[in-house]
């Protein structure tokens, strides 16, 4: 999240990791998951101290863009626009080949006589698809991994699920060998197979302490066409990736799967993105672990729209936008999701940046500009890889930067950080840290950098989405 930035996880979170539901931890005492961000140095993927300010502003905007054409391609997938297809070219689930911008590191297994029972392996986090799944010993191919490909065969506590136990199970889903089989394809080619099967997952919480459940992941045999995992070696650094932990919100879902049980519900926090310094590390919270509330904060809450598509996306009903104390005046359903799946306001911590399509976009800008033309600031349009810059001459009261208003329903989200509304250069050139999208899949794509210093929580169970102001810090 630089430091946040980002980008739980979410798309969020949607939040899978197709976890069995019979879980060893105590769900009354609630459960974390910490994420590594992939510009801290805890992150397999550090890139190091050499990266300039404007090379981190690239990239994000670059893991805004790639998770923009991702939204498309899911969206596309599960719409009805879709479903006279030919069946062979939509037998996978499209989504982008993620880019790490967060990592987990998970415990795998039991392994009798081993100084500690289970085996560490670093998993990229993708927000955009349901699967998890680890790269596994006998894989006829697979990509560069400097660990030992996962010995199944050694764990204790590993199990193939057979078929016809799960509504996901049947059929072409079952081997001659009576077992569940997996098969993912990505959208820039890379694509895996394999069994599924349950395996002890242990993680290492905020407070120190194990704590392990059981789930359910796809052990590997073929993985092909990866081209962002497996390659660093090229770059003269150990490959440390493998496999990836899906965190969607399909049937498979770490949420569906808890249940009631796990109280349908998971929160997290996140930095203010700031491109100066290293990426911070956070922690996705589920169950009883995941409050909101406390401190006298005063929380407000909006429902999650269900869609009449299958979605891995978590919709929210936006009524309307305002620049400061002055509103857009968007039309009523403007930000509304159709039966073909186009339009709508989704919350995705998986994009660095808010997304908004460009003629909405362009409406919001207007009033940015008018906002600073009002205090006699020079516009200066495009600057870099942005569309709406100012350039700042001499001293600039920050109180001076307009707040921005998501009106959704019920619930006013006021930004009002500078920081998470505006990307700003060194050379006094400000822009509006928005991402103009020239094609029309959403309206809206609520990203990472302004969800900044809000404790946001997810309810499956009453399809609610809460969010209260909060200072995030490291570990929150």
């Amino acid at each position: 999240m630089g430091r946040t930035l980002f980008m739980l996880l979410l798309t969020i979170i949607h939040v899978s990791l197709l976890i069995n539901s019979v879980i060893a931890v105590n769900l009354n005492k609630g459960f974390s998951l910490k994420m590594i961000h992939r510009d801290s140095k805890e992150s397999p993927v550090y890139p190091g101290d050499h990266l300039t300010r404007e090379e981190r502003l690239q990239r994000l905007l670059e893991q805004t863009k790639s998770k923009a054409r991702y939204i498309e391609s899911q969206i596309l997938f599960h719409s009805k626009a879709t479903r006279s297809m030919n069946p062979e070219s939509t037998r996978f689930p499209v989504v982008y080949e993620p880019r790490m911008y967060y990592v987990a590191k998970v415990g795998l297994g039991t392994f009798p006589g081993r100084r500690q029972s289970f085996i560490n392996y670093y998993l990229m986090i993708d927000t955009g698809s349901d699967q998890t799944w680890i790269q596994c010993e006998g894989a006829t191919k697979f990509f560069a991994q400097n660990m030992p490909l996962y010995p199944w065969s050694s764990s204790t506590t590993y199990r193939p699920i057979p078929c016809n136990t799960h509504p996901l199970c049947k059929g072409d889903k079952c081997n001659v060998d009576g077992q569940c089989t997996y098969a993912s394809l990505y959208l820039a080619g890379g694509n895996t197979s394999g069994i599924v099967a349950e395996e002890k997952f242990t993680s290492r919480t905020s407070t120190g302490e194990l704590e392990s459940i059981k789930l359910r992941m796809g052990c590997g045999f073929l993985q092909k066409n990866f081209t962002t995992i497996g390659n660093n070696h090229l770059y003269g650094k150990p490959d440390l990736i493998a496999g990836i932990l899906g965190l969607g919100s399909g049937q498979w879902s770490f949420i569906n799967q808890l249940g009631a049980a796990g109280q349908g519900k998971f929160s997290y926090c996140l930095e203010t993105f700031n491109p100066n310094i290293e990426g911070s590390d956070t922690y996705l919270r589920f169950g009883a672990d995941a409050t909101i509330g406390g401190m006298g904060q005063k929380v407000l809450t909006t429902p999650i729209v269900v869609p009449e598509f299958e979605t891995s996306l978590y919709y929210l009903n936006l009524e309307d936008i305002s620049v400061g104390d002055k509103r857009v005046g968007f039309p009523r359903g403007t930000f509304k999701v159709n039966t073909q799946g186009k339009g709508g306001t989704i919350i995705d911590s998986g994009a660095p940046m808010s997304v908004m399509f460009k003629d909405h976009f362009d409406r919001v800008a207007d009033l940015v500009k008018s906002h600073f033309d009002n205090l006699g600031i020079e516009y200066v349009g495009p600057h870099q890889y942005f569309d709406v810059c100012f350039r700042l001459r001499g001293r600039f009261d920050i109180t001076n930067y307009p707040s921005i208003t998501l009106h959704f329903q019920q619930a006013d989200y006021v930004i009002p950080d500078y920081k998470a509304n505006f990307i700003i250069f060194n050379n006094d050139i400000v822009c509006l840290g928005i991402y103009r999208d020239n094609i029309y899949t959403v309206a809206f794509a609520l990203g990472a950098m302004q969800q900044a210093n809000k404790r946001i929580l997810y309810n499956i169970m009453d399809r609610s989405l809460s969010f209260a102001t909060e200072y995030c810090e490291l570990g929150s």
